[in-house]
């Protein structure tokens, strides 16, 4: 690395630390987080009548939350997504839900938006766009549960078919997977970078937040599930709310570093500008 590369990098790092320490990042994580938890059960609503009404397998969505999900949040959704499953579905539920999903998408319009400056819409203009920001997240997320389930039973009906490579088959299978949720992951991050802020973006500006936001979200979410496992011990505090509060701090620190991620785009941004 060069003298050049590494004053680069060390600028980068300061002005991060300082980003960190500023209002910006004290107010709006927590802003989207408290909308985004007012969103979780009405999102699971949708998911779950999407879910059924596409005969994907249960099972596989619960496999999904509890590999991806640290403990405490996995066990507060699979709750929820059990009990929305057998709820009685017609247009006024839909619009409802909707509306009151699309809470946490309006929030990210507003924050994103702040952050690069630009002009807040009237209300119903960002509502709209809200809704269908959710709609383009929810068509992400079937399709990235769709496209584990329907590779769990291609997977098997090839083992079936293929005893002598089943074990080859399940090993790439399991190794495979990885990726493609990374890349899920870093694309639905991506779109919501792109799409979100009331300002014309290139696609491309967003990359380096959206690859260094879906970094830190895998890697903390793994840590942190390993730490609520191992180490933490909340219900010795908060006793039956200890889900609950996993669940928050789980949010609000994904919230953190998706601003984060928003700013280091808007750097980006503003230099090409």
């Amino acid at each position: 690395m060069t003298t050049k590369s590494k004053e680069k990098l060390k600028g980068t790092i300061k002005k991060n630390l300082l980003l960190m320490n500023t209002p910006l990042m004290s107010i709006l994580p927590g802003q989207i987080s408290f909308f985004v938890i007012l969103s979780i059960i009405p999102l699971i609503s949708i998911l779950a009548m999407v879910i059924s009404k596409l005969s994907f397998n249960s099972y596989m969505v619960t496999e999904f939350i509890i590999h991806y999900f640290p403990n405490g949040v996995a066990n507060i959704i699979i709750s929820a997504f059990d009990e929305q499953k057998a709820g009685a579905v017609d247009i006024f539920f839909i619009i409802t839900a909707l509306y009151l999903a699309a809470k946490a998408t309006h929030s990210i319009i507003v924050a994103s938006t702040q952050i690069y400056n630009g002009k807040q819409r009237n209300f119903v203009r960002t509502r709209i766009k809200a809704v269908l920001m959710l709609i383009i997240l929810l068509f992400l997320v079937v399709s990235l549960i769709g496209s584990l389930t329907i590779g769990s039973r291609l997977i098997d009906y090839l083992g079936d078919t293929n005893f002598k490579f089943q074990p080859l088959i399940y090993w790439l299978y399991s190794i495979l997977k990885y990726p493609f949720v990374f890349f899920m992951v870093f694309f639905t991050v991506k779109v919501i970078y792109t799409v979100a802020p009331n300002v014309t973006i290139p696609s491309r500006t967003v990359n380096k937040g959206a690859l260094f936001t879906t970094i830190v979200w895998i890697l903390s979410t793994f840590v942190y599930s390993s730490y609520v496992i191992n180490v933490a011990n909340y219900s010795k505090f908060y006793g039956n709310l200890s889900n609950l509060i996993i669940l928050m701090i789980w949010i609000y620190w994904l919230s953190y570093i998706f601003v984060l991620g928003m700013t280091i785009n808007e750097d980006k941004f503003t230099n090409k500008m």
